[in-house]
């Protein structure tokens, strides 16, 4: 049996692109300061493959709020698919809530785009509504 090392070629390295998962991880803490708690954001990853001759891989990136007081229930509110293009950025944002899609969006414009998307009356009101919820429900405990 032969010892070959099959990552003798690999040039691994400590620098670290950010990606759109990155950028969303950073955000989760701000929506459990601003609700005390009573909503909590959850950023997922997966692979997958865009649906092209030949497939292509890709990253999807699906951030939901989730209600810790009606058994961890969550709401998926947005998928990222990074990866269409060689490199991290741009990617297509596809909201769950209004069924509405954004191309290309760079990494300048990213936090402003989810940011934008949240705001959308059907998703804020979406959002608002989970709110309620986490707080009807503490009151019937």
């Amino acid at each position: 049996m032969d010892n070959k090392n099959i990552w003798s070629n690999f040039k691994f390295s400590d620098s670290h692109e950010e990606s759109a998962f990155d950028l969303l991880v950073k955000q989760t803490s701000y929506l459990v300061e601003a609700t005390h708690g009573k909503l909590k954001m959850e950023v997922e990853a997966v692979d997958s493959y865009l649906d092209l001759i030949p497939p292509k891989p890709v990253a999807l990136y699906m951030l939901y709020v989730v209600v810790p007081t009606i058994g961890n229930f969550r709401k998926k509110i947005l998928t990222v698919v990074e990866g269409k293009v060689e490199g991290r950025f741009p990617v297509d944002i596809m909201c769950h809530i209004d069924d509405q899609r954004d191309d290309d969006v760079t990494k300048e414009m990213f936090l402003d785009k989810v940011e934008e998307i949240l705001s959308r009356p059907s998703v804020s009101r979406s959002i608002e509504n989970l709110y309620s919820q986490s707080m009807d429900n503490l009151i019937e405990k």
